[in-house]
């Protein structure tokens, strides 16, 4: 996975997320990315 700034695609202040994975492992990261900002508030 790769993070970039939203600045090289238009719109700043925001993160750009660039993956190349199976659905399998993308839905793992997503329910990971999940937790951590739930618990981040």
């Amino acid at each position: 996975m790769a993070v970039v700034p939203g600045e090289a695609f238009g719109p700043s202040g925001f993160l750009r997320l660039s993956y190349a994975l199976g659905d399998d492992d993308l839905a793992t990261g997503v329910q990971r990315l999940q937790d951590f900002l739930g618990k981040a508030q």
